[in-house]
């Protein structure tokens, strides 16, 4: 038994709470060294209240095992530890290390569960499909006939959102999320000058409250763009402060190296990477923290704003943050908070500071398996199981799964222009645990290589639309509003038989799951599936082919699947 590969860590993803009367635990262990994995438990304060409880082997990545148990036995209390087997030796594991005996003392400890550390979900959030806008870049109204799409401003603007509102509705999305739109100096809006102020470019306040209300009419949330880690430049503080030297009032609010302040050609202060025009907040300074936690105030409550999405979350710190959710919340549990992290985010996601993240380390792995075709499927699956393990799990069905954005080139470009992977990448997004978000022109098969190409205008040209891939994106939103599994369904890994190009998974049990297969190599492949007892017959549904009656017995599909062909399985019951 590999002793070094086992670890467990109390609070933390290795033991949470999930309900007021229960706590999951999980085990690592190395990979295929364990084969049998106990807890054994008893009340803290009353021995005669104990028990044991065999784990399940829910996740394996390249390295390591993962046990599981959700313990639910009546008590809050818990002390515990692990028995172990593998073909030649037992042990007992405690926070005191291994044993070759059960020992007295020295175990694991989860005090109390705590009803406020439980993580609860938005279910509305959960529940969505977001459409990303870039503002300047989405629509202008009246229409700019002349525009080329080759000038740095474009000027798109509220109005023109309202015209192709019509757009939105028709594809059934849930939520509009909309890159900044306070007053600034550049086309994006992450220089701000005035956050109490809307762009004049994109119109005006009247014109904004006429949009919000045109979204909750429709049933569409409405989630800004916070920009709190940095200012612009000409933001009235950061103005001052280079008028006045250390005697502004304001010095405090910037991270100042020295005085006279200087811009080029280094800063002498620091900023958002080394681009001077975008310094440095101190949100540490009360007085800053003070000034940002009621220009979210305001937004959110004159304007009905259902959710920040809050740029560059992982330079700012954690008091902060966790001042801008008490004050929300207090104001309405509902409204969301979403963390921009390039890297893994679990340590922000225990329901003190953000509700979700956008999740780009899965959308590295979306791009290595289906744009770059980098790693194989045995080396995704470990990746994702590895993931997942990372977080609580009522955490993964609010993270935001992307593949484009207006940060990285547009998926369809990383994949060279092939409809079939980029078909396969959005099917993934959308049946993955988590919430899609769908950037602007992706719908319709638009291109684009890195920032700002990736940021080139909408195409309102229907007949320059892809209206294939349009119709698998009506098609996967629908799908998600019509099965709870998958937005709310478990994740699990389903093994293949005859090919190891084949990713097969399910979301949810029962007559309400689904299964989802995917070819990813470029030959056909025939493949077994093994479903589980769980699916007893399934039918086959794509989003341009009629339903399909497959003939299967309890335990398995057999599938014949074109390269780069993906399927989407319903188990017995009504689709």
């Amino acid at each position: 038994m590999k002793l070094e590969a086992i670890y467990h860590k109390p609070y933390s993803e290795f033991a949470f709470p999930v309900a007021p009367d229960t706590l999951v635990i999980r085990l690592r262990t190395a990979k295929n060294d364990v084969n049998t994995c106990i807890l054994i438990y008893h009340e803290k304060y009353d021995t005669s209240q104990r028990g044991k409880v065999k784990m399940d082997k829910v996740a394996s990545d390249g390295m390591f095992d993962y046990y599981e148990v959700e313990l639910n036995v009546g008590i809050k209390r818990i002390k515990y530890m692990f028995y172990l087997e593998d073909n030649y030796s037992i042990k007992w594991y405690s926070s005191d290390g291994f044993f070759d005996y059960m020992p007295q003392w020295g175990h694991f400890t989860y005090s109390y569960i705590c009803k406020d550390d439980i993580f609860h979900e938005v279910e509305w959030f959960r529940n969505s499909t977001i459409y990303q806008i870039f503002p300047d870049r989405f629509a202008k109204f009246p229409p700019d006939t002349e525009n080329s799409g080759k000038r740095t401003i474009h000027g798109g603007n509220i109005k023109g959102i309202i015209d192709r509102f019509d757009h939105l509705v028709k594809l059934g999305v849930d939520v509009v999320y909309l890159n900044p739109i306070f007053k600034s100096e550049s086309y994006h809006r992450y220089d701000v000058v005035d956050y109490y102020e809307i762009d004049p470019m994109f119109g005006s306040k009247e014109e904004l409250r006429e949009l919000m209300d045109l979204c909750h009419k429709n049933g569409i949330k409405v989630i800004f763009d916070g920009v709190f880690n940095h200012s612009g430049d000409k933001f009235f503080a950061f103005r001052d402060v280079v008028e006045k030297g250390e005697k502004s009032k304001y010095a405090n609010w910037y991270f100042i190296n020295s005085f006279p302040v200087q811009g080029y050609p280094r800063p002498n202060y620091e900023c958002f990477s080394f681009y001077g025009g975008m310094p440095k907040l101190n949100t540490g300074n009360p007085e800053t923290a003070k000034y940002f936690l009621d220009v979210v105030k305001y937004w959110t409550v004159e304007f009905g704003v259902d959710g920040w999405r809050l740029d560059a979350a992982d330079e700012v710190d954690r008091k902060f943050w966790r001042k801008l959710r008490d004050m929300l919340k207090d104001l309405n549990k509902d409204v969301v908070l979403i963390g921009e992290i390039f890297d893994e985010a679990s340590s922000w996601l225990w329901g003190d500071q953000f509700d979700s993240v956008i999740n780009y380390p899965l959308k590295a792995m979306i791009n290595d398996l289906f744009a770059y075709r980098s790693i194989d499927v045995e080396t995704f699956r470990n990746r994702i199981s590895g993931y997942i393990m990372k977080f609580n799990k009522k955490v993964l069905s609010s993270l935001v799964n992307i593949i484009s954005t207006h940060d990285t080139p547009r998926f369809l470009t990383l994949c060279n222009g092939d409809e079939k992977r980029f078909e396969m990448a959005v099917v993934f997004q959308f049946t993955f645990p988590g919430v899609p978000l769908i950037y602007y022109g992706d719908e319709i098969g638009m291109e684009g290589e890195g920032d700002p190409d990736c940021r080139r205008p909408m195409i309102w040209d229907e007949a320059k639309w892809n209206k294939k891939t349009l119709e698998l994106y009506k098609f996967l939103i629908g799908l998600r509003k019509r099965f709870d599994a998958l937005r709310t369904g478990e994740y699990g890994e389903l093994p293949v038989t005859g090919c190891n190009g084949i990713l097969a998974y399910r979301r949810g049990r029962g007559e309400n799951g689904i299964i989802v297969a995917m070819n990813t190599l470029d030959r056909k492949e025939n493949v077994v599936v093994e479903t589980g007892d769980s699916f007893d017959t399934v039918k086959a549904f794509e989003s341009l082919k009629d339903e399909e009656r497959l003939n299967v017995d309890k335990k398995r599909i057999n599938i014949c699947l074109n390269p780069f062909e993906w399927r989407i399985y319903k188990a017995c019951g009504e689709l």
